[in-house]
């Protein structure tokens, strides 16, 4: 998702040859123009945070972002994280973020019109996937495969992936992957078999 934002950013204002926007001049400094593309801070605090890894030359250009964004969607389909449209809750934000090492994730989201959001943590363990839904009243160890496009999960649940936020609950739930994100009195203890957090 962050390439995809970038990449958009990159292609209205950033030509290939090193990096200079259509605004800018080949003499002296660059100058501020209003025209430039309007990335949300922590979109462009991952790219600078990112910089080094992306671009080792120090020239970022759109087809360095174009093949990052190819090994990022050939990646999405070797495990469960993105945003994803669940349809027992039509309209409202699904997201699974991994947290660290060990598979461990944290699934977001909110449901029904008051867009009241939940956060619980799950265990991937290559394209399969348990999670403590507990804390929002439903299963404590729910068991769901992968297939590259969607989660089934074993109550016959099916959630699909999505690109793009989903479009209709009453409000937007943050994504973080940080295991901070979810709060620690909402998960027991041992809220996942086996899980490392």
């Amino acid at each position: 998702m962050l390439l995809a934002l970038c990449l958009a950013a990159v292609s209205s204002g950033v030509h290939k040859s090193g990096g200079k926007s259509s605004k800018e001049s080949s003499k002296g400094p660059p100058k501020e123009t209003s025209s430039a593309p309007h990335l949300p801070q922590h979109v462009l605090q991952a790219v600078l945070d990112q910089f080094d890894a992306l671009a080792p030359d120090g020239k970022l250009t759109k087809s360095v972002l174009q093949a990052e964004l190819k090994k990022a969607l050939a990646k999405r389909h070797e495990a469960p994280f993105g945003l994803f449209d669940d349809p027992r809750h039509p309209g409202c934000p699904r997201a699974i973020a991994e947290v660290g090492a060990g598979g461990a994730a944290n699934i977001t989201g909110s449901d029904g019109t008051s867009g009241a959001a939940w956060a619980v943590r799950a265990l991937v363990t290559g394209k399969e996937i348990e999670a403590n839904f507990s804390a929002k009243g439903g299963p404590a160890a729910l068991t769901g495969s992968w297939n590259g496009s969607a989660i089934k999960w074993a109550d016959g649940n099916v959630w699909t992936i999505r690109s793009s936020p989903a479009p209709g609950c009453a409000s937007a739930v943050a994504v973080s992957a940080t295991a901070a994100s979810v709060p620690a009195a909402s998960v027991p203890a041992a809220s996942v078999r086996g899980a490392p957090f």
